[in-house]
């Protein structure tokens, strides 16, 4: 099989990273396939499996504002311009490679319709559309997906509807307007981390920590934009320098370089303050750490209840409010903490540091986690279908 893969760009390594874990998943489970990614992202491609292929389309960075996206072509390209050169690549490439099977991550269409081009082809096999549960609010995202003309086109592309969360926490046919047509084409997966069984001992001693410390672990994912949100863990964690030993701040690769070396040099003024950039394997920091505070994109909450780490999560997302919604639910379940935007820029995250390392929360419920165990399962499943 030809296995074809496509996700936008982002602003952060969230998209990627579920990519990432899925090609893992089709290079184990179904070695002998060709697997390519259809992409703008230019960070965290290191993440993906040996075997994928990339096609890597002209990226952007974009910008999580009220007053807009702020689209902005890293070669200097409108977005009219950039978002055509992106869609004639992607339709000339696969036209030309007619996978069997074309996965698109979240967006139906494409950003800026971009692959509306190449899904108007007669496809040589199946379509799938990968979900991660919690999208928009349900106005925005009955429009968008669920509703009119966009349900139309989903249920005319795609042949199933593969949702990365566990329906307990939130089943997308309870809280949207799925037509009856979509109903018996969505697959749960549940959430693509698998549990973790290292101990904190093993993690320690694996990241050369040391076992007597109590370390806070602080990522805000890719990192794009986040300095004030980081100048504000800071300051929280400043407040209580008497609660820990050390703090490691992993800042993402996509944080801006002068607020990343503003960030470095708080290293020489307090040694217990260690900046990272970007690391590869944020589960054995989760679990090696006694407190970790994260931004509550999707892919993070789900390996901070693979890790059953002691967690404060950051919605950070100013235009939607999936991130909102996603670690509310948890926060009410007793799984994690949640310290609203809001609430970190009016310096509350301090008070929430103190109550996470004073009474932490381990212990996560029965959730639906391992979907990557299956999901070659579920692949060859619907592409029988």
């Amino acid at each position: 099989m030809r296995v074809a893969m496509y996700w936008h760009n982002g602003r952060s390594l969230g998209h990627t990273a579920e990519v990432a874990k899925i090609s893992h998943a089709i290079e184990k489970g179904m070695p002998d396939d060709y697997l390519v990614g259809v992409t703008g992202a230019y960070k965290g491609l290191d993440m993906l499996a040996d075997k994928m292929d990339v096609v890597k389309l002209p990226g952007f960075a974009n910008f999580d504002k009220l007053s807009g996206w702020n689209y902005t072509g890293k070669q200097g390209m409108q977005p009219e311009e950039l978002f055509k050169c992106r869609s004639e690549m992607i339709h000339c490439f696969m036209n030309n490679y007619e996978p069997d099977l074309f996965m698109v991550n979240h967006v139906p269409y494409g950003l800026y319709d971009e692959l509306k081009p190449t899904l108007e082809l007669k496809p040589r096999g199946k379509r799938i559309l990968t979900l991660r549960g919690i999208l928009f609010d349900r106005e925005k995202t009955n429009r968008e997906y669920f509703k009119g003309d966009a349900a139309k086109w989903i249920i005319d592309k795609y042949d199933a509807l593969f949702v990365h969360i566990d329906p307990s926490i939130f089943a997308i046919e309870d809280n949207y307007d799925i037509p009856s047509e979509l109903l018996n084409r969505i697959q749960y997966t549940g959430y693509l981390t698998c549990k973790n069984s290292m101990s904190k001992e093993e993690a320690r001693k694996c990241l050369n920590v040391d076992e007597g410390k109590k370390i806070i672990v602080a990522s805000m994912g890719g990192g794009q934009g986040a300095i004030e949100i980081w100048d504000n863990i800071l300051n929280g964690l400043k407040e209580n320098s008497d609660n820990y030993d050390e703090a490691y701040l992993i800042t993402g690769p996509y944080l801006e370089e002068d607020d990343y070396k503003k960030m470095k040099s708080l290293e020489e003024e307090d040694e217990s303050i260690k900046i990272i950039k970007y690391v590869n394997n944020m589960q054995t920091w989760m679990i090696a750490c006694d407190l970790f505070i994260g931004a509550a994109g999707s892919n993070m909450i789900g390996e901070v209840l693979a890790t059953g780490c002691n967690s404060i999560l950051i919605p950070r997302q100013v235009r939607e409010i999936e991130q909102h919604l996603h670690s509310k639910i948890l926060s009410e379940k007793g799984i994690v903490r949640m310290c609203e935007l809001g609430d970190v820029l009016d310096g509350e995250l301090s008070k929430v540091i103190t109550l996470g390392l004073k009474e932490p929360i381990c212990e996560k419920s029965n959730i639906l986690m391992n979907g990557l165990d299956r999901y070659t399962d579920y692949i060859k499943k619907w592409y029988e279908r």
